[in-house]
């Protein structure tokens, strides 16, 4: 799987139209890359897959700048595909940002903190989510983009009788594609894994999350 990704980026950057071309035709927003969705337009991007489903709202106040929102409901723990399956719900505020946009590639960082909480047969687990996480884009065509993704989703479970109030701290690493049907909606893909450490456990869990959703611009 991780031959194929890089070779599907390997064809990207040979893809990869000249600066002028791709200012020409391409679409200037994205949901997953670093690419932000530009100054009073707004993006909805609903996505599916393990560990759940999940609506963002993203909002554009400036040229480099994003704020919005996440809601989130997930049947895997965060992504844990050791841990029994377990219904939650997330509720996250949102800050997006750009560092470097050149056309064919772009790089931006985002944080999004919010309480979360987990429902167990016998017991409720409640905590708050502190993620961030980088995202590298890649313009491959103008209807094409290529995300690269490194993420620390964070999170912090409270003490009860079932769980050790601890920090959480997944490692990820992945990435995801892009098609844009319309100047206004994009099918979007993202594939992320890595380790899960629980600090006061003392114990680590594979994290895996493949999500696929449609964004929307208004």
């Amino acid at each position: 799987m991780t031959r194929r990704f890089l070779a599907l980026c390997a064809l990207a950057f040979a893809l990869a139209p000249s600066g002028a071309q791709a200012a020409a035709g391409a679409q200037n927003w994205s949901a997953i890359t670093g690419r932000t969705v530009g100054t009073h337009v707004d993006v909805l991007n609903v996505q599916a897959g393990w560990p759940g489903i999940s609506a963002t709202w993203y909002h554009g106040m400036s040229p480099k700048l994003d704020l919005g929102g996440i809601f989130t409901f997930n049947y895997g723990f965060e992504g844990d595909v050791n841990f029994p399956t377990r219904p939650g719900l997330k509720l996250q505020g949102l800050i997006r940002g750009n560092l470097v946009d050149t056309g064919k590639f772009n790089l931006g960082i985002q944080f999004a903190p919010g309480p979360l909480v987990y429902f167990f047969r016998s017991d409720t687990v409640g905590g708050v989510a502190i993620p961030i996480g980088l995202a590298f884009g890649i313009r491959a065509t103008p209807e094409l983009n290529v995300a690269l993704a490194f993420e620390l989703p964070m999170f912090v479970v409270f003490q009860n009788d079932r769980v050790n109030g601890q920090l959480v701290l997944p490692v990820l690493f992945g990435g995801g594609i892009e098609y844009f049907f319309e100047h206004n909606l994009a099918l979007t893909f993202q594939l992320k894994m890595g380790p899960m450490i629980f600090t006061k456990d003392n114990f680590t869990d594979f994290d895996f999350q493949a999500l696929g959703g449609l964004a929307f611009k208004f």
